[in-house]
């Protein structure tokens, strides 16, 4: 691959340019849970409630939640994730204590199958008229009994750098090994997908079903790559916080995250794509099967992902999104290039991805993974 490549290319590269998607394991449910009857959007309830919901914060803005309480009578209590396992395990340990947890991909059928989250209507959402038809026909998202997640957006991880610090323009996973970048990388603090990415790094074909002698070579990566790391963080926000104002050189991070360091004040970063490949994920809202208000879920989600928000969500956070309506203000704003750049016009390349999700052997990778950066 080229060192020189232009912005629109290196994009376009990272977000194409690796291994199929990976689904097995994850066909169709049998699960007796029917779709969740809950009340419809229009004409609700508006007393007041609180939703629980385990979650990232790129998710929802501040006044976002303020408006769509003060509309709705619903409070949102946001809880943050740092990665799926980790909000997988809440809400399997908690019972009912959530209301709504955000996923990735692959993993919203092992909730499902688990019997952690139900499946609901769509159509009962009049909000999700205004999303791209792709994300409503996601084959592993759809059961019999309706649909499993309200899709959000969607995103390959890549390297991003500083070029004043970063030279030449790093190819290869290769360059987290590299002694002049010891302590200057943030990456989001998700054990299975560093796994996975060093899966790639060294060579797996399917980075989230590796083999023993695979997770193997994987930790070996991880422990020569580990003295390049600066700190592990919880949102991504922090990794932006990170090349913004300079203590971290490069982090392994979402699309757009150069606007948004940008934003910060921060330097010009430029986006890097391994020749080895990255994951991707697509995510969204699901329904938890212990919640006490599922009459409100069609209603809150109705509110929360009306276009203008999104639009404001896009341009605050970067990656596409999937609100078709939102890409419309965008280009009426002044944006477009913006969007085009970063594939929000582009929804189906989202299935193209190696997309994220719970490993076959969940435990092997944990373990893997504390060996290296502790418990």
């Amino acid at each position: 691959m080229k060192a020189s490549l232009t912005r629109r290319e290196a994009v376009r590269a990272g977000a194409l340019g690796v291994a199929g998607l990976y689904v097995a394991g994850c066909g169709s449910s049998s699960s007796s849970s029917s779709a969740t009857s809950s009340s419809s959007s229009q004409g609700a309830s508006t007393s007041p409630v609180t939703l629980n919901w385990e979650t990232w914060n790129d998710h929802y803005l501040p006044a976002q939640l303020a408006a769509v309480q003060k509309q709705t009578g619903i409070e949102a209590r946001p809880s943050l994730e740092s990665d799926d396992s980790d909000g997988y395990l809440k809400v399997k340990q908690t019972g009912g204590q959530y209301d709504i947890v955000s996923t990735d991909a692959l993993w919203a059928p092992k909730y499902f199958h688990d019997g952690l989250t139900e499946a609901f209507d769509m159509s009962s959402i009049p909000v999700s008229s205004q999303l791209y038809s792709v994300a409503k026909q996601v084959p592993f998202w759809t059961v019999s009994g309706g649909y499993l997640v309200y899709p959000n957006g969607w995103s390959s991880v890549n390297i991003y750098y500083n070029p004043k610090f970063v030279n030449p323009a790093p190819t290869s996973w290769e360059v987290l090994t590299e002694p002049k970048y010891a302590g200057k990388v943030v990456a989001e603090n998700q054990p299975t997908d560093l796994m996975a990415m060093a899966g790639l790094a060294t060579g797996a074909k399917q980075p989230y079903q590796m083999s023993t002698s695979e997770i193997s070579r994987a930790q070996q990566f991880l422990k020569s790559a580990k003295p390049a790391f600066l700190k592990l963080v919880s949102q991504n926000s922090d990794s932006v916080r990170a090349l913004a104002d300079g203590s971290a050189w490069m982090a392994l991070e979402n699309l757009g995250t150069d606007y948004r360091v940008k934003a910060a004040g921060g330097p010009v970063v430029k986006i890097a794509v391994p020749k080895e490949g990255v994951v991707g994920w697509i995510d969204g809202e699901q329904l938890v099967k212990a919640s006490s208000h599922k009459n409100r879920f069609d209603q809150f989600v109705n509110a929360m992902e009306q276009a203008p928000w999104v639009a404001q969500n896009f341009i605050a956070n970067g990656r596409p999104l999937f609100n078709e309506k939102a890409y419309k203000i965008l280009v009426n704003q002044g944006q477009q290039e913006r969007a085009d750049l970063l594939y929000y016009n582009q929804p189906e390349k989202a299935l193209e991805m190696t997309l994220k999700g719970p490993s076959g052997n969940v435990q092997a990778y944990i373990d893997a993974f504390n060996q290296v950066f502790g418990a």
